[in-house]
Parts: C-alpha cells; sequence; structure tokens
C-alpha cells in the first residue's frame, strides 16, 4: 500500500510521448513532493504506460507514485493485467479513471466499476476466481469540486473502495470551501488539485475546452499583466483562505518547477 504522510502533498509529472523518460526523471529530481503522479494519455494522446513510467521514476528518486489508468480503450482483462502488473512492480498507487473520450474511443467499463476491480484484485480475486497472490494497490479515484453532480459518482467510487480522492484544479476558494464542506463527512482523505497558471493562453483553453473548469476573470486580468508569478501568487492567495480546511494537495504544476516547489514550502510550513 502507498505509505503517505498525515498532510500529502502530490505532484503530478509531465509524461512523454515515445520512449525518452529524461525529461520527467529530470522534473521528479527536482521537484519537492510526498508522491508523484504520472498520467495516462491524458486527452487521448499518446504517451509511455504511465506504469512503467511510474515504476523508473520510484527506483530514481525512492519516492512513492500513483499512476494513472484509464478504462479507455481497454477491456476489463487488460485492466486486470495492468494492475497485476503494477503491483509486481512496487507501483503501489492507481489513480482510477474513465478516461477522457474520443470520437472512436471504446470504454467496456467506468471509473467505479475499475475501483471495485482493483478492491477485488487485493482480496485475490478476479471474476470471483482466486489469483495466485493479492496486489496491494491504494486505489485513489478523481472528481470536480466545481461540478456538484459529481458528488453522488464521487460517492459511488468511495462505496465500491477507494480510499482517497485528488480533484481537478480548483482556482476559486469559495467552490473548494463549499466542495470540502459537502465531503468533509466521507470517509476518504481529499487532496484538492492545486494548478499555478502560467499564462492566459493556458486559462484561455480551459475555459472554452474543458467542462466543469472555469479560470475566474480576475485571475486572467492577473495573468495579462504578471505571467506565471501571478498564477503563483493567485494558488498561493487561494490556499491561505482554505488550508484549515484542507486533508491534503495535489499540486498540477504544467512543468513549473519552482511554483510547485513554492507551493510545497508554503503548505509544509503552515
Amino acid at each position: 500500500m502507498l505509505k503517505l504522510p498525515l498532510f500529502p502533498i502530490t505532484v503530478e509529472l509531465t509524461s512523454v510521448r515515445g520512449t525518452d523518460i529524461t525529461k520527467t526523471l529530470e522534473e521528479a529530481s527536482k521537484i519537492k513532493a510526498d508522491a508523484f503522479n504520472l498520467p495516462d494519455g491524458i486527452l487521448g494522446r499518446l504517451t509511455i504506460s504511465p506504469i512503467v513510467l511510474a515504476h523508473q521514476v520510484k527506483k530514481e528518486t525512492g519516492k512513492p507514485v500513483i499512476a494513472h489508468l484509464t478504462c479507455r480503450d481497454r477491456t476489463k482483462l487488460a485492466l486486470a493485467s495492468e494492475l497485476l502488473g503494477a503491483s509486481f512492480l512496487g507501483v503501489n498507487g492507481i489513480l482510477a479513471l474513465t478516461g477522457d473520450a474520443g470520437k472512436k474511443n471504446v470504454f467496456e467499463i467506468n471509473s467505479v466499476k475499475l475501483v471495485k476491480l482493483i478492491a477485488d484484485l487485493n482480496q485475490g480475486q478476479f471474476e470471483e476466481k482466486p489469483i495466485n497472490k493479492p496486489t496491494d494497490l491504494s486505489i485513489a479515484v478523481a472528481t470536480n469540486p466545481a461540478v456538484e453532480t459529481q458528488l453522488e459518482y464521487l460517492k459511488q467510487k468511495i462505496e465500491a473502495g477507494a480510499k482517497f480522492v485528488q480533484t481537478q484544479p480548483v482556482f476559486d476558494a469559495e467552490i473548494a470551501k463549499r466542495f470540502l464542506e459537502k465531503t468533509k463527512g466521507l470517509d476518504v482523505k481529499i487532496l484538492l488539485g492545486i494548478m499555478p497558471l502560467k499564462n492566459v493562453k493556458v486559462a484561455q483553453y480551459f475555459n472554452e475546452n474543458v467542462t466543469g473548469i472555469t479560470v475566474p476573470n480576475a485571475i486572467i486580468k492577473r495573468l495579462e499583466k504578471g505571467g506565471a508569478e501571478a498564477g503563483l501568487e493567485c494558488a498561493l492567495e487561494m490556499l491561505a483562505k482554505i488550508k484549515d480546511l484542507l486533508d491534503g494537495v495535489h499540486i498540477m504544476p504544467l512543468g513549473n518547477i519552482e511554483a510547485s516547489n513554492q507551493i510545497y514550502d508554503f503548505l509544509k510550513n503552515q
């Protein structure tokens, strides 16, 4: 199982399109984190296997790793095979995701059923038949704090066996407060997603292309004047308002190592 501190700070690393993982390993060597996340084909794009990459990051850094695993274009049997491999390699954290859908993708199961699949493998079972050794996987799931209809879906994931949550990025302290208030009775640790925006272009991309994630106009105006520095300031200001409500934080730095480390230091020094 994944071993994390009482107040964990996880950081999502940059994956790669190809087999040269030098950049990701260099990033991992410089970023402060209690554990690293490795994405799985964000937006349906080709990347190296997150489980393989997570294994190598853990080997190089000695830190816990969380590999994302999406249901997109994988049968239940294929997912089970991936999970056995992850456990064998010591990749003990799995973020169970349905996955971004494209025009031609196939989904045999969704994230709720994937959580149940992992929980069954941890009990030494696959489709009610024993496997020769149980897996040892910590199950994480995702949710979007800004979309209230996802709360019921999150509860289904927890009932299926999820143990902690890493949310989508939040840019509004009031949205974060409402979400944390509604979820405080759930028997899971919730790591709020934080993203220090680098520029206006990234903010506009979210507003125009990503359902349920909105960057407020006030932040966009600050980004126009101050760029990445302003993006970091906005993230830190929001955290200062809600830090007493947090179980932990999941940082998505978009390759901005310095910003990620400043957020880590800010939270650890509170």
